[in-house]
C-alpha cells in the first residue's frame, strides 16, 4: 500500500509553536499545581457541584441552542448584539476569517495571549504590535503604560482592526482611554 504524504496548506506556514506546548511538558510533574490551562488539580467546591447537578435534571438541555439566540439574551435586549460562542479561539478564528483581508493590519497591545497573531495571519492578515512600556517598578498594572503617538503612528489605510484586550491578559491593564482608539480609528 502506497504512503499517503500529508502537506499542511500555505496559510498555516510559518506559524510558531505556542508557549502552551512548553507549559504542558512542564505541567506533567506532579508537584506542579497547573492552573494555566483549564486542568486545575484542585476539587471546586460542593457548592458549584451542586449546581451544575441541578441544572442537568431541567429537561431540554439536550438539544441545539436557537440559531437565532438563545430565547433567554433576545428577551434581555433584543438590540443590543448579544453573541453566544463556543469558546475564545473559536470565535476570535471566525471573527478574523470574516473581518480580514489579504493584506489588511490588525493591531495588537503587547503583551497579548499568544492565538491571536496565528489567527490574523491564517486570515492573510498582517499583526501590527504595539508594546506597553513598563515605567518604574512593576508593582501595578498601571506601571504599565501605551505610547499614545506611537499608537497612533501605526494606524494607516491598511488597518482593519486593533484588538482592545481589557483587562489586559495576562498583566490586567485596563485602558481608560477607549474613545483616543475608537478617535484614531475612524480619523486616520
Amino acid at each position: 500500500m502506497a504512503s499517503i504524504k500529508h502537506k499542511n496548506t500555505k496559510r498555516i506556514e510559518g506559524l510558531d509553536k505556542n508557549v502552551w506546548v512548553a507549559f504542558t511538558s512542564v505541567a506533567a510533574d506532579p508537584s506542579i499545581v497547573n492552573l494555566g490551562q483549564g486542568y486545575p488539580d484542585i476539587p471546586p467546591p460542593s457548592y458549584v457541584k451542586e449546581g451544575l447537578a441541578q441544572a442537568a435534571m431541567v429537561d431540554r438541555l439536550n438539544q441545539y441552542t436557537r440559531s437565532f439566540g438563545h430565547p433567554t439574551l433576545v428577551k434581555l435586549d433584543p438590540f443590543k448584539e448579544i453573541l453566544v460562542i463556543v469558546g475564545e479561539y473559536g470565535s476570535w478564528f471566525s471573527t478574523m476569517q470574516a473581518l480580514v483581508e489579504e493584506g489588511d493590519e490588525v493591531i495588537f497591545i503587547e503583551p497579548f495571549f499568544d492565538c491571536y497573531v496565528p489567527m490574523v495571519k491564517m486570515a492573510g492578515g498582517k499583526p501590527v504590535l504595539i508594546p506597553l512600556r513598563l515605567v518604574g517598578y512593576s508593582i501595578s498594572s498601571a506601571d504599565w503604560v501605551l505610547d499614545q503617538e506611537e499608537l497612533a503612528s501605526k494606524f494607516n489605510s491598511k488597518t482593519k482592526a486593533i484588538i482592545i484586550n481589557t483587562p489586559n491578559n495576562p498583566i490586567g491593564k485596563e485602558f481608560y482611554f477607549i474613545y483616543f482608539f475608537i478617535y484614531f480609528f475612524y480619523n486616520n
